[in-house]
């Protein structure tokens, strides 16, 4: 091809996008520094550089590593991606970088400190399997204002997270620390797996997905109810649970912690409930603590979805619901729709069934 267009050896060597895997032999570093130290001389514009090490001499490496980070950040990289066992990130140079809008660490290691530099440019920001504390992570943040997107996953070093700031709009957090601090007033997406509710302050409609790796109790749902109460209406709320004990309708009708935030559309995963569903309780707890306008469900086997379909008519009809008693807002009335938004029958096997072969009926509730 390089013989037969001119075109194409000029566009084969100018690739702006570079993905390198290292491996144990030597060639393949003198293939990657090659190509690295001409993208360098020749001034070539890098839009993202990544590089991952597999089975690699790692510490011999980090020499070679800092030189090719350099070229990409000399030459105007806007992603980068380094999944790098023990790699000592320098963090500094990389914040440094005008034109970086995205970074991603795995494995690396990082120091910071307070006199880390402003990095205006950069919008997304990815840890995981680092060793991280609590004034390492908010410094990094404080260093870019414009934050919008930020993931951190599997770090250790952290049983209290705190994260403060005023441009996030997307989070994620897969953190199993004892207490987590949320103050980003706007935020509207929020993917948290965790052994305990967040802490959360936020100032606008949110979407947000919870993953409790706990046994559900009475406690855990006044949190979530707390946790909800903090918008007036969260447009999207999904919950995957694992185990429920037995919860006490009386003591959560006690737990009077402000107003339910209604939840728009409660996205509720099944696919690992089928002992859960056998306690009553946890129907009538999840929608006292959501108060969801529609509830949609995802499930593989049928006599979960109909247990719990036979719950919530139980609810609608029964005069002496949990619900009358300590709570102003009853199940008036409950509808089931196809994907096709064609009305069906509660109590047919079809809805159950549309249910299991993930055809997404769902449910609309009337307060």
């Amino acid at each position: 091809m390089s013989i037969l267009s001119k075109t194409w050896l000029q566009a084969w060597s100018t690739l702006p996008n570079l993905k390198f895997f290292l491996y144990c032999w030597e060639s393949r570093t003198k293939i990657v520094d090659t190509i690295m130290e001409r993208y360098g001389k020749g001034k070539i514009p890098i839009e993202k550089f990544e590089l991952s090490e597999i089975f690699a001499d790692s510490l011999q490496l980090f020499p070679m590593v800092d030189k090719w980070l350099l070229i990409a950040l000399e030459n105007g990289v806007k992603e980068l991606v380094l999944h790098f066992k023990s790699y000592p990130a320098p963090i500094l140079t990389i914040l440094a970088a005008k034109s970086l809008r995205e970074l991603v660490l795995h494995d690396c290691t990082l120091s910071l400190s307070s006199g880390v530099v402003n990095c205006s440019s950069l919008r997304k920001i990815s840890l995981s399997n680092l060793t991280l504390d609590e004034n390492m992570l908010q410094t990094l943040l404080n260093s870019c204002p414009f934050i919008v997107s930020f993931i951190v996953e599997n770090c250790s070093g952290m049983n209290v997270l705190k994260i403060k700031s005023a441009s996030l709009k997307v989070l994620k957090i897969i953190q199993y620390c004892k207490i987590c601090n949320i103050d980003a007033p706007n935020l509207v997406s929020l993917d948290y797996k965790g052994y305990e509710i967040p802490e959360l302050n936020i100032a606008r409609e949110s979407k947000i997905i919870l993953h409790c790796l706990l046994s559900l109790n009475t406690a855990w749902f006044c949190k979530l109810r707390k946790f909800l109460s903090n918008s007036s209406s969260w447009s999207e709320v999904s919950l995957c649970i694992l185990k429920c004990d037995e919860i006490n309708m009386t003591d959560l009708q006690m737990d009077h912690i402000g107003s339910t935030g209604g939840v728009d559309v409660l996205n509720l995963n099944m696919l690992l409930m089928d002992e859960i569903i056998e306690c009553p309780t946890f129907v009538d707890a999840l929608l006292w603590s959501c108060h969801p306008g529609r509830l949609n469900l995802i499930s593989i086997d049928i006599e979960t979805v109909t247990r719990l379909i036979d719950r919530l008519m139980y609810m609608k009809n029964s005069s002496h619901s949990t619900y009358s008693h300590g709570w102003n807002n009853q199940l008036k009335e409950i509808k089931a729709f196809d994907g096709k938004n064609q009305l069906l029958q509660l109590g047919s096997e079809e809805l159950a069934k549309k249910i299991t072969e993930g055809k997404k009926p769902y449910f609309i509730l009337d307060w």
